[in-house]
């Protein structure tokens, strides 16, 4: 900016000076002139050209009016003075050339500033959003995390209580299983019991009705088959597997039919048609 500001002063000077060399100078003439007659004009004419003619009477001059000056403007300047007048104006010019342009440098930073500033606001705004966005994300992961978190401890809960619901029915399955055998087992036992108390009544009944053939040994023992109906009478017997001759089985079996109706048992729930027992007397 100073180079151009020198430059553009040299080269005001410069034109300054090629304008004063140069310039055409003008004087002005004063005129002094008489108003004459016309007519005057055109006899001193003919005067010259014929025979003089009598002289007329002189005339009055007609006085001229006193001529004015125009008036003077102020002194022209000199040359230095001109020089000095058009390096100021050349300066001034240049001043001015020179304020237009810091004022366009100035208007072009506030733009810039200003678009500068706006960028910067626009950036921190989108910052700002997207640092909301992010949040308002790791917010929503979180809650969802969460919401999950508690929905499998929730499963977890629920499998864990059945589980416990499901082992405590089994125990107690298990465990009346177990009363129910037991039961089951002292009833069988007792069962067995009146089972064998019965039967050992029928042998007795049938071992004392049992008449000994003279073929019979020592050491008898037969499988006997009672068939019975209703009040313990005997439907039908048969010795199956036995030691003896078939003289002691027709005496077993005449044993039985004499020893009907047999003894009926302790529990009417015991009663079978079907009876099985071993004959072997002592």
């Amino acid at each position: 900016m100073s180079v151009l500001l020198h430059g553009l002063i040299i080269g005001a000077f410069a034109y300054a000076w090629w304008r004063y060399e140069y310039r055409p100078v003008t004087k002005s003439v004063a005129v002094d002139a008489t108003v004459v007659d016309a007519r005057a004009l055109n006899g001193m004419g003919a005067a010259h050209q014929a025979v003089p003619r009598p002289q007329a009477p002189p005339q009055r001059p007609v006085p001229t009016p006193p001529q004015v000056a125009p008036p003077q403007g102020p002194p022209a300047p000199t040359s230095a003075q001109a020089l000095a007048l058009r390096a100021k104006a050349a300066e001034a010019e240049a001043r001015r050339v020179a304020a237009a342009a810091a004022e366009r440098r100035r208007l072009r930073r506030q733009q810039q500033a200003a678009a500068r500033a706006a960028a910067f606001a626009k950036a921190q705004a989108e910052a700002r959003a997207r640092a909301r966005a992010a949040r308002l994300a790791r917010l929503q992961r979180a809650r969802e995390r969460a919401e999950k978190l508690a929905e499998q401890r929730q499963l977890a809960l629920q499998r864990k209580l059945a589980a416990e619901r499901a082992a405590a029915a089994r125990a107690a399955r298990i465990a009346q299983l177990r009363q129910a055998l037991a039961q089951s087992a002292q009833s069988s036992a007792k069962m067995r019991a009146a089972v064998a108390g019965w039967i050992n009544e029928v042998t007795q009944r049938v071992e004392t009705a049992w008449i000994r053939p003279p073929s019979a040994r020592q050491n008898i023992n037969c499988t006997v088959h009672v068939t019975l109906v209703q009040g313990g009478a005997v439907a039908s017997a048969s010795v199956g597997r036995c030691n003896g001759d078939e003289a002691v089985r027709e005496s077993i079996e005449a044993a039985v039919y004499r020893a009907s109706p047999l003894p009926p048992p302790p529990d009417p729930a015991l009663y079978n048609q079907e009876l099985d027992f071993i004959f072997a007397p002592q």
